[in-house]
């Protein structure tokens, strides 16, 4: 239920569910598009690493996809397409339900519009789209699931499905690591009143231990002699050889990616990101008016940011970078309002301060690689049907 002093915006409902149902539809055609052109080879090559030939980082999970498709008989191309599709669904269900549950308030629109956001950023660059990163945002789910019910061991329950959600994405991918700040916090808000000491000392120490195992064994595994030897294991299956030319093939620059770059954050490049950075977080600025203590949250909103600090230094997709950290804060956020249901949350925004946000969101989009910006939701769907007309 919205609480009582507000109830369902349905302006807003009608915008945010047609937008969500219309933005899933089109990540769903691109995702089977991959299917049809035989694999992307980073949308799908990065989820294809394996460690059927030997232990390698970010390989137990293809390793765990390729032996369900031996078994199963299904081409592992169409397991892994209809197991990303889910991912996206599930994720657009289960914002558009919170959302939908907080009454879609004017503020909430807001950062479901953020350019850095997955709906608007996904669409914008869908070739930044689905990638591993997606596992950790499932991890936040349950918790978003768990703040709709508030019913009794909603919260334990939900724990234990983000813990195990969270296991995989660590199987997947190290990078994910850098989600467990947010993670923490999402699960401490959802613990029960009456949680034992031994409860809460879990919630801290079991992802904690999740990411150090996941990380040490990124670390130890590197990379193997001869990385030919992931792709033979996927061409073996009937795959074409053409999608280990991304993720897979980049294997072979591990001891390269594992140099830090710290250089890079005085490029004038870096600084015009910094700039588009603030830019997306301008949504929160506005979620935040009327709350206590607004300019010390905003703050701590901004420095969070710094959690993903070292991926700027290793690799230059600052885009998804910047991705990462406002998904998490959206996904975060979502469980703090569902949980507290705050007065301030329905304010109404200043005109200017919406108008601005607003246009910036619907106008511009950021790439996920170099992080740049690029055309945003209405140029592209303007570019769209100019091309359909012509």
């Amino acid at each position: 239920m919205t609480p009582p002093h507000q109830g369902l915006n349905t302006r807003n409902a009608v915008f945010i569910g047609l937008l969500l149902g219309g933005v899933l539809a089109y990540l769903l055609y691109h995702l089977f598009q991959d299917l049809s052109l035989g694999g992307n080879s980073w949308k799908q090559g990065d989820w294809l690493i394996n460690e059927l030939s030997g232990p390698i980082r970010r390989g137990l999970f293809g390793s765990s996809l390729l032996r369900i498709s031996d078994f199963t008989g299904l081409n592992p191309l169409l397991l892994l397409v209809l197991l990303q599709a889910s991912f996206v669904a599930l994720i657009f269900v289960v914002t558009g339900l919170a959302t939908y549950r907080l009454g879609v308030p004017d503020k909430l629109v807001l950062l479901l519009l953020s350019p850095a956001f997955v709906m608007f950023f996904w669409f914008n660059d869908p070739q930044g789209s689905v990638r591993k990163e997606i596992l950790a945002y499932l991890a936040f789910l349950p918790m978003i699931v768990a703040a709709l019910t508030l019913k009794g061991h909603a919260g334990i329950v939900a724990y234990t499905l983000s813990m195990i959600a969270y296991a995989i994405a660590m199987t997947a991918h190290e990078a994910n690591v850098f989600f467990l700040p947010f993670l923490w916090i999402a699960m401490w808000l959802m613990l029960p009143p009456n949680a034992s000491v031994r409860l809460r000392a879990a919630v801290i120490a079991i992802p904690g231990l999740l990411a150090l195992a996941g990380g040490l064994y990124a670390t130890i595994n590197t990379h193997l002699p001869d990385p030919g030897v992931i792709c033979l294991q996927v061409i073996e299956r009937g795959l074409d050889p053409s999608i280990c030319g991304g993720a897979i093939d980049y294997l072979e620059s591990t001891p390269q990616e594992a140099r830090m770059h710290p250089g890079r954050l005085f490029s004038t490049h870096f600084r015009n990101f910094l700039l588009i950075y603030a830019a997306c977080l301008m949504c929160f600025r506005v979620l935040l008016q009327g709350s206590e203590r607004a300019d010390t949250w905003l703050i701590v909103t901004v420095v969070s940011g710094l959690a993903f600090f070292p991926l700027y230094l290793l690799a230059g997709d600052y885009g998804r970078w910047l991705n990462f950290h406002v998904t998490s804060l959206v996904l975060l956020s979502l469980v703090f309002l569902l949980k507290y249901r705050p007065a301030w949350l329905y304010d109404r925004p200043r005109r200017l301060d919406y108008a601005s946000v607003i246009a910036i969101s619907l106008i511009v989009g950021v790439s996920h690689s170099p992080g740049e910006l690029i055309d945003g939701f209405l140029v592209k769907v303007a570019h769209g049907v100019y091309s359909s007309i012509t």
